[in-house]
């Protein structure tokens, strides 16, 4: 009776263990397609794109018209490249100043909890109902545009978004709006993890704000801090904002992640592919050296802090 029980016991392990491994494959199965399909396929292709042709012959083509476009100073790719790093520049500028919003939202200044909606707002809402309305806002029938007119004698009210002298501004403008819901939602995860007496002893022996953020709250962010600043110089060359929906490049506006959208909107001929693949590779190569430097820099002068 004992061996019976135990060959009952034996099959309906062996019976669970069965089961249980046939869940986890059904669970890996698709992401792992998924992954191989949409991830390794597609850019493994788009390196086999760059260096062919159309008729699938290997050339160096692609990348040397890269390369001459972007030494004419008036070529679309030049402007895209310049409009890029300077959507990147304001991004790394503000970078800092995020972080410290973050912080003094942490400490429930008065009227934090108006702050949060007003940052948080737009971020429930889509991009192109968010675009509609900054148009609306900034457009010329708006105060805005009529009181810049005013401002500058131009006897008329200018169009912001559509004056290469006002465009630009005003987009980063739109970026700056958009730009800080993100990072509180990650700073305030970050900035709850704090050992409230740690803080608790700043305070005692009469540490202020500015060296509390500095000496203490840094330090102890710093993983999280380094990470966001590597993702960020990840994302140099695909700095972009809401340019393809506010102007679609137009106006002297246009950014690299616009252009290559706009490239393969408007161009019907399939070269397009082999090129803009070609422009990616370059992008990528470039990126990924600039962001293990970044990484290196911040492994080699700052330790991680573990509490």
């Amino acid at each position: 009776m004992i061996a019976a029980k135990s060959k009952n016991i034996r099959e309906g392990h062996n019976k669970n263990s069965k089961t249980r491994t046939l869940f986890i494959i059904c669970c890996i199965t698709l992401p792992i397609i998924q992954f191989l399909v949409f991830y390794v396929y597609t850019n493994a292709s788009s390196v086999v794109l760059a260096f062919t042709d159309t008729k699938g012959n290997f050339t160096f083509d692609n990348f040397a018209r890269f390369f001459k476009e972007f030494s004419m100073k008036t070529s679309s790719i030049r402007i895209a490249f310049k409009n890029t790093l300077l959507t990147f520049s304001i991004l790394f500028i503000t970078f800092p100043f995020k972080t410290l919003v973050s912080y003094f939202l942490y400490k429930k200044i008065p009227g934090y909890r108006v702050y949060r909606i007003l940052f948080f707002l737009p971020m429930v809402i889509f991009s192109i109902c968010t675009t509609l309305m900054y148009t609306r806002i900034v457009g010329v029938n708006s105060f805005i545009a009529k009181g810049i007119g005013e401002w500058l004698n131009l006897g008329y009210t200018p169009d912001l978004l559509g004056d290469s002298r006002f465009a630009n501004t005003f987009i980063i403008i739109h970026l700056l709006w958009l730009g800080f819901p993100g990072d509180l939602i990650i700073w305030g995860g970050t900035f709850a993890r704090i050992p409230e007496d740690m803080l608790e002893a700043g305070r005692v022996d009469g540490t202020n704000w500015w060296k509390e953020f500095t000496r203490i709250v840094v330090p102890l962010i710093w993983p999280t801090l380094a990470l966001k600043m590597v993702l960020l110089f990840c994302t140099v060359f695909s700095a972009s904002g809401a340019v393809f929906l506010l102007t679609r490049g137009a106006y002297g506006t246009m950014t690299l992640q616009a252009w290559q959208y706009i490239q393969l909107l408007d161009n019907t001929s399939t070269t397009a592919y082999n090129y803009l693949s070609a422009v990616g590779l370059i992008l990528s190569v470039v990126a990924i050296a600039i962001s293990l430097t970044i990484r290196n820099i911040t492994d080699k002068y700052f330790s991680d802090v573990e509490y």
